[in-house]
């Protein structure tokens, strides 16, 4: 019997398995490019400018944004979040938005009061014999105040965590398993710090032991899954299909990357392997390799015309409720 590769698992990979798996065939199979949306390069940026800011160098720079309670206080930072901006074409729109979400991540807590920051970006890599399972991942902010670990996660969506998105949350359970793996006589905390939310931003969570052990048995679940995942499996689990999650198909000004088709290219080798892809030609270094345009023909579940007509009535009768 061929023995099974232990897969790397994150919380990203997980809940993406868990929502559509014909976004997770094409994210971790076909590595077919995508384009990425405002929010995701919002986020990117708040993760930035928090790195930096928490460097005690950086102190100065911190004191006057929230002395002018605006980034334009800071010459340094207000140029560097333009910068970065117009660098993943993010329009001047998004300036007052990433303003008022860096402004919400200073103002909580930015600093650990009355603990101690192990190390901003905190990355861990963790396998496991029994149960099987090897997971990857890093932290925003891991605090460590008296016997308690707190774990500080920045997110920059619209919504908050609701029902089991919220009780039973992969990623904070990632997190808490990390952190009892890390540092095993500190008890785990997670703190989702929603930077959209000025008045209330942190959701909290925490498990128990017997919940943590419980998730350890899920992930070698999962390993098994992964393992046996192919094209058939990809038509198994769309999230148009499930009321619960086809709204990661379209909503409002969003889309899925993968709902419609499009043209990328592919840059080969001389033995005809993809080496890189693009949704643009402008690949470097093109000496020795082959550049082709394909097509990606878009989700299966709305290449018809009739599938988009009832999938839309039924989003509009859903607004309407």
């Amino acid at each position: 019997m061929e023995k099974q590769s232990l897969k790397v698992l994150s919380a990203s990979r997980i809940k993406t398995l868990e929502t559509c798996s014909w976004v997770y065939w094409n994210n971790y199979h076909t590595k077919i490019p995508q384009s990425q949306n405002d929010g995701a390069l919002r986020g990117t940026i708040c993760h930035t400018i928090f790195e930096l800011l928490l460097n005690k160098r950086h102190l100065k720079n911190y004191k006057r944004i929230i002395k002018k309670n605006s980034i334009d206080g800071d010459q340094g930072v207000n140029r560097l979040v333009k910068k970065l901006s117009s660098k993943v074409k993010l329009d001047e729109s998004n300036y007052k938005l990433l303003n008022d979400m860096i402004l919400v991540g200073l103002k909580n807590d930015f600093f650990g009061e009355g603990g101690e920051i192990v190390k901003p970006e905190y990355d861990f890599d963790i396998k496991n014999d029994e149960p099987k399972y090897h997971i990857r991942g890093f932290i925003d902010k891991p605090i460590k105040i008296k016997k308690e670990m707190h774990i500080i996660d920045y997110k920059s969506s619209k919504y908050k965590f609701r029902g089991d998105d919220l009780e039973a949350n992969i990623q904070a359970m990632m997190y808490s398993l990390a952190s009892k793996k890390i540092w095993p006589k500190l008890k785990p905390i997670v703190k989702f710090l929603f930077l959209r939310f000025p008045k209330q931003p942190i959701q909290e969570l925490s498990f128990s032991d017997d919940e943590i052990k419980g998730f350890e048995h899920y992930l070698e679940h999962i390993n098994d899954y992964v393992n046996k995942f192919n094209e058939e499996s990809a038509r198994s689990n769309f999230a148009v299909d499930n009321v619960k999650n086809k709204w990661m198909c379209q909503v409002g000004g969003w889309k899925c990357p993968y709902k419609d088709p499009y043209i990328y290219y592919v840059k080969l080798n001389d033995k005809g392997e993809v080496i890189e892809t693009s949704l643009e030609d402008n690949f470097k270094d093109i000496k020795g390799f082959k550049v082709e345009t394909r097509k990606y023909e878009g989700c299966p579940k709305f290449q018809t015309t009739s599938a988009k007509d009832d999938f839309l009535d039924d989003s509009k009768d859903e607004f309407l409720d």
